[in-house]
């Protein structure tokens, strides 16, 4: 009877070690994901103000719930669609600007020329 009951006992901490892996695999999963979910709100943070997302706060992005990350991420996303264009060139003239001053003098002397004979 002993015997029996060893084996049931082995039997029972199988069992047991078993759900403990299938409870760590959904854990580690669930945090993954968690992970996941935070470096994406990072990111988007990152583009949107220039600063990267302190660690502390992405600790507890990470552990926080997913409703408190998914509005976090909406407000990212709608202040980095408001972000306008830091605008356009000083001058359509592509010509580059002379380095010297004999480079100087030849391009005026140029234009005045290529104006008179216009």
């Amino acid at each position: 009877m002993l015997h029996n009951l060893s084996k049931i006992a082995t039997v029972l901490e199988a069992a047991a070690d078993h759900l403990d892996a299938i409870e760590h695999e959904k854990q580690s999963s669930v945090m993954a994901e968690r992970q996941s979910r935070v470096d994406d709100l990072a990111n988007k943070y990152a583009e949107t103000t220039g600063d990267e997302m302190p660690a502390e706060i992405r600790a507890k992005l990470a552990t926080s719930d997913k409703a408190v990350v998914e509005l976090l991420d909406q407000m990212v996303q709608k202040h980095a669609s408001r972000i306008a264009p830091l605008g356009g060139p000083s001058s359509d003239n592509d010509d580059s600007a002379p380095l010297t001053k004999k480079e100087a003098a030849d391009a005026a002397s140029d234009r005045f020329i290529n104006w008179i004979t216009q």
